[in-house]
């Protein structure tokens, strides 16, 4: 069976390996398509012959409309990163908030209760804000433009705002999520203190790696969140338990 990436940039994708790592004893291909372009990147899985694919940045939101259905997860969230055939059908599902809610929960931080930085605003943000919401946490949700919030979000406590003020919100948050891939002139004065737990989204980048230990702060590289969502969508993908030991090891 025929799986893959689509996204841009996707050259440097651990996803691959990691595929391989999960299921090293079958015969299943997972390759990279590289495209920006949502329309295309529908077209490009359905001339390709492929069972099903993963979705990355910067389409996870852009490619819905292209989709013929939705989990209950991903109309949430209002992004996708796995899309299933199913017949002539395609069906958008969201695996990203289980990666982060299974990322806090295997360190032992409670967040109920508390509240919660996010910074950025992409699909990635997106699914961030659901698993924060759904463990029980406030959130301040920061971007250089403001947020939308997604109708399915309202009722929960969300303030919003500018990312050149995140920055004053910082102290009070117990856990401070960057789905940002770069450093920037906004969150490069951040500074975390010893009861904060620091997540980056990106495994390449790590921004706040070096900030978040040198405060002595629990910090969460982004392959954990690649691993756990991953997890769940292999097994969508293929109808089979990935190998998780395996999958470990690679990112250890």
């Amino acid at each position: 069976m025929k799986f893959g990436l689509i996204g841009n940039p996707v050259a440097h994708s651990l996803s691959p390996k990691l595929f391989r790592a999960a299921y090293p004893n079958n015969n299943h291909t997972y390759e990279l398509i590289q495209t920006s372009n949502p329309e295309e990147a529908v077209n490009l899985f359905i001339k390709g012959g492929f069972e099903a694919v993963n979705v990355t940045s910067p389409i996870k939101t852009s490619i819905l409309p292209f989709i013929h259905k939705h989990s209950p997860e991903c109309a949430a969230i209002g992004a996708c990163n796995l899309v299933l055939k199913q017949g002539d059908t395609l069906v958008a599902h969201n695996t990203d908030y289980i990666g982060v809610s299974n990322s806090i929960i295997e360190v032992n931080v409670s967040i109920k209760n508390s509240v919660c930085l996010l910074l950025g605003a992409g699909g990635a943000a997106k699914a961030a804000a659901y698993a924060l919401l759904q463990l029980g946490a406030g959130l301040i949700w920061a971007n250089r433009t403001l947020p939308h919030i997604p109708d399915s979000f309202n009722g929960s406590f969300i303030t919003t705002v500018p990312l050149s003020e995140a920055v004053h919100h910082l102290q009070a948050c117990n856990i401070i999520i960057n789905t940002l891939p770069l450093s920037n002139p906004d969150t490069d004065v951040f500074t975390f203190h010893s009861h904060q737990t620091v997540f980056d989204a990106s495994y390449v980048a790590r921004p706040f790696e070096e900030q978040a230990i040198q405060a002595g702060a629990k910090y969460i590289g982004g392959e954990r969140w690649l691993l756990h969502q991953a997890i769940p969508s292999f097994e969508a993908m293929t109808g089979i338990v990935p190998n998780v030991y395996t999958m470990e090891d690679l990112l250890d």
